[in-house]
């Protein structure tokens, strides 16, 4: 055969050090993930051993999934072509906004949705409970592919079933679970979200949609929604009673009882920073059909209580998988990639770098399911970690993203090698969901104002710093807690409202070190409590102080005493 560019002469072509490589597809993403084990591990130690078991199965075989058939999926979902349009008329020239995705978008909607990571508990197999530990397990490994055009629908249909299974009147129940949550429904992941007006933002009472009382109970909305987060089949939406300032929360159904478009029009999608699996858009609302949700003069509190709180969590869980992801795929490259007659994972810089990204994404991790677990106990503190790490989660992922592809170097920026760039995209968008950086520490602010959540949190933090100081070698990191700590609750007590409110950021900054680092400790110590001499956690712990020295004024002491020796860098990284 002839060769006339004679490539296979060529030495340039010949095969190199990262010929073979193929990232992390393939690879069981929950069997790989020590900080998810532990855990589960940890938080389902009072289970059943009959459910404990069924528990770490269904999170196994999900995990195959995801890094799996869901990874193909999604890198093929998020091609140009592929992304979902708008079919604004039917043949015959009918109105019927209708939103159609790729066939490799619906198969990965579909797959999810019938594994049950949203809606377990409607399956009858399931003989369980579907516990938050479960539910948030699973959302995080799946955005460990990123959105994906799924994980925003996801968490937007976990607030509609949260929400309907709350305060939905029995009829509500009956018509809508099964369409949203129901094991045969062929709507997946089709409930969204449209809050948000080019007027308003985030302040909702500024919002200028009017809704009108109609008749056999139905309310008569007419307006404009900026943001409609997932259009599809059914959704929450905001409007203000007509005559009044009150905000009531609806519900809108796509299409009406007589089988007619309900009242919407969409106007066009968002050409947004990422998460362009799934469709936002711009809708106005021309006489819709809607139903309250419980009593109008409660919308606000019952958006947040219910469905923006849901929508918070899952901003967490999704930077956390995200992150997660990021440090797998800088890890996976190391370990081909070869520079100047070594391994780049080999070069005591790089190294350090994995590490880092180990510990903030672990740490992210530990503390979403920390704040589950206070949640379901009621400890008060969990109403000021909520939006902590909303904020925190959000923020950190992003450059964690970043980082990551640095380290991957130029090949780190190409879209078809490697997921970080859509993943970075991801999670910058991440950022804005449920309140920007500045919205949210203002709500954190005001958890940290109220005496009883500041107590509650100066008590839960405070104990893990006094139980590791009582063990030498852990001490000078709670001295180092116990400091943080402090400095946060004098200046919540001493410094006046004007003051709190322009730093409310460098408040957040501070009060998730203090928790980070109690974290950490927690977990070493109760490895101790075990009967363990030490734990790998003394370690994160130390690389977090490290990490709070340089980027957080406050933190003051001996940051030589804190950079990690070589030995403890490699066992972080390859834990």
């Amino acid at each position: 055969m002839n060769h006339p560019l004679r490539l296979a002469e060529n030495p340039g072509l010949a095969p190199y050090d990262v010929s073979s490589y193929r990232g992390n597809r393939g690879k069981n993403f929950y069997d790989l993930d020590k900080v998810l084990q532990r855990t589960v591990e940890r938080y389902s130690a009072d289970y059943e051993p009959a459910h404990k078991r069924a528990l770490t199965l269904h999170l196994q075989g999900y995990g195959h999934i995801v890094g799996g058939i869901l990874d193909e999926l999604t890198e093929a979902s998020h091609k140009e072509g592929k992304y979902g349009e708008i079919v604004k008329y039917d043949r015959a020239g009918n109105r019927i906004d209708l939103i159609v995705y790729s066939p490799e978008q619906k198969l990965s909607r579909k797959i999810s949705y019938e594994y049950g990571i949203v809606n377990l508990d409607f399956h009858d197999e399931w003989k369980f409970p579907f516990t938050d530990l479960h539910r948030y397990s699973l959302a995080y490994l799946a955005n460990q592919n990123g959105e994906g055009g799924m994980t925003c629908p996801l968490a937007m249909t976990e607030g509609m079933i949260n929400v309907l299974k709350a305060i939905g009147t029995e009829e509500q129940k009956r018509k809508y679970l099964p369409l949203v949550a129901g094991k045969n429904s062929t709507s997946h992941f089709m409930a969204g979200q449209y809050v948000t007006e080019r007027v308003g933002g985030s302040n909702v009472g500024a919002n200028r949609t009017i809704a009108t009382k109609g008749e056999n109970g139905k309310w008569i909305l007419n307006g404009e929604k900026w943001f409609c987060s997932n259009p599809g089949d059914l959704w929450v939406t905001t409007a203000k009673i007509e005559g009044t300032d009150t905000v009531g929360l609806f519900l809108v159904p796509r299409i009406k009882d007589n089988g007619d478009l309900n009242g919407h029009h969409i106007l066009r999608k968002k050409d947004i920073i990422g998460s362009k699996g799934k469709l936002t858009v711009e809708v106005v609302y021309e006489d819709v059909e809607a139903e309250a949700l419980g009593r109008p003069a409660h919308g606000i509190a019952n958006l947040i209580r219910y469905v923006i709180r849901t929508s918070r969590v899952h901003v967490a869980v999704a930077a956390a998988g995200m992150s997660r992801r990021a440090f797998m795929e800088a890890l996976e490259y190391s370990r081909f990639r070869m520079a100047y007659g070594k391994k780049i994972k080999e070069f005591p810089a790089y190294s350090r770098e994995l590490a880092e990204l180990r510990i903030l994404y672990a740490i992210q991790v530990l503390l979403i399911f920390r704040g589950l677990d206070w949640s379901g106990k009621g400890v008060l503190a969990e109403q000021l970690t909520t939006p902590l790490m909303k904020y925190k989660t959000s923020s950190l992922s992003s450059q964690i993203t970043h980082r990551a592809i640095m380290a991957l170097g130029g090949s780190g920026i190409i879209g078809d090698y490697t997921c970080l760039p859509r993943l970075h995209n991801d999670c910058i968008i991440n950022e804005t969901w449920e309140g920007t950086h500045l919205i949210i520490t203002d709500h954190a602010l005001g958890a940290m104002n109220r005496a009883k959540i500041r107590d509650s949190f100066i008590q839960e933090v405070g104990k893990n710093f006094e139980e590791a100081g009582k063990y030498g070698e852990l001490e000078p990191l709670a001295k180092l807690g116990k400091t943080l700590l402090s400095r946060w609750a004098k200046d919540l007590e001493e410094k006046p409202r004007e003051w709190k409110e322009t730093y409310r950021v460098d408040l957040s900054d501070l009060a998730f070190g203090a928790l980070g680092l109690s974290e950490f400790l927690e977990q070493a110590v109760h490895d101790r409590k075990a009967g363990n001499q030490s734990s790998l956690f003394d370690s994160f712990a130390k690389g977090f102080a490290g990490y709070l020295y340089r980027t957080l004024p406050e933190a003051k002491g001996d940051y030589e005493a804190m950079k990690l020796e070589q030995e403890e860098i490699t066992k972080i990284v390859e834990w």
